[in-house]
């Protein structure tokens, strides 16, 4: 018999059918490649089925090494010729599984009622590749679009950084790098249940949280591989680990949403207590009851609300109106 949970008691009612339908989901060296294939089985559907959008792709080259990079562009269908918000994302997945497809939903939501211009970057994925070939993609993905923005119909004065899960790892540190280059500014920030901090890998574990979906080992297995070294090792750069980052000055206004019983809640308070104290408008959402799966539950109560919350925001920071 499996042991109990101990933060079984904790865990919000309404999100508790999705540990059945999940199973006991784990990433492990031994079955990364299997997990790469069933995540593109499971995020298969067509948006544009229920959307009026078009996806397509392009291959960039890598700004920094000899490689290209992915990128999936949607877009509203018969686009006008004027210019449209942007959101840029990177998706989850610990790093090591998960490909743009699973931003299609939020994209062509977006694209279809709000006519944003979404792409989201194929960035290499660990253990494969290791850090700065993740920051490198992700950053050549984003400039491109920049340098490109009359053609894809863009508003440079209206550009969001998504980021999710692994992906908000990705997203905070591309941010920062962003904001030392100065080579083009961002105006929102939005990091969704996030991945923000190698040394929450070297950590006494929590009491409570991270027991559902993404635990104490998927975590050191992630950071080790992207970061290909040991985490919590001194001198790891806040590119690739934003929690690590002293002064966040300069950042755009970030939202951040996380659960209450999940392995990251405590990194995601540090990091907005950080932006607090560096002058940067922020936004927290955090949801009692929900572990890291919880706000992909289409039709509970707090799934509801952060949909909301978090388009609200986005609305707000880039002066859309609804």
């Amino acid at each position: 018999m499996e042991e109990a949970k101990r933060s079984e008691h904790l865990i919000d009612s309404e999100i508790k059918g999705i540990i059945d339908e999940m199973g006991s989901m784990s990433l492990t060296p031994e079955n990364y490649l299997v997990v790469r294939e069933q995540l593109k089985a499971f995020f298969s559907s067509d948006v544009r089925e229920r959307y009026d959008v078009e996806i397509e792709e392009v291959w960039i080259d890598n700004l920094f090494d000899n490689s290209k990079v992915r990128l999936v562009i949607t877009k509203p269908k018969n686009i006008e010729k004027q210019l449209n918000p942007f959101i840029y994302s990177m998706h989850g997945g610990g790093m090591i599984v998960g490909s743009p497809e699973l931003d299609h939903e939020k994209h062509a939501f977006l694209a279809h009622h709000y006519h944003f211009v979404a792409v989201s970057v194929d960035y290499r994925l660990a253990p494969e590749f290791s850090q700065p070939a993740q920051l490198y993609d992700c950053y050549s993905g984003i400039k491109w679009c920049i340098d490109h923005a009359e053609e894809l119909n863009i508003d440079t004065e209206k550009v969001a950084v998504f980021g999710e899960s692994a992906g908000s790892g990705l997203a905070g540190g591309l941010a920062l790098f962003i904001r030392d280059q100065q080579e083009f500014n961002i105006q929102h920030l939005r990091l969704s249940v996030p991945m923000l901090d190698d040394r929450t890998a070297i950590k006494e574990a929590h009491p409570f949280n991270g027991e559902y979906f993404f635990n104490h080992t998927i975590n050191d297995f992630g950071w080790k591989s992207v970061l290909n070294q040991k985490p919590g090792t001194e001198g790891i750069s806040e590119y690739y680990s934003p929690g690590r980052a002293n002064n966040l000055k300069g950042l755009p206004s970030t939202y951040l949403c996380v659960g209450s019983i999940e392995l990251f809640a405590d990194e995601t308070l540090d990091f907005a207590k950080q932006l607090m104290y560096d002058g940067v408008p922020v936004e927290l959402h955090l949801y009692p009851g929900y572990h890291h799966l919880g706000l992909s539950v289409p039709e509970a109560y707090h799934a509801k609300r952060e949909n909301e919350n978090s388009l609200n925001a986005l609305l707000r920071a880039l002066k859309i109106k609804e």
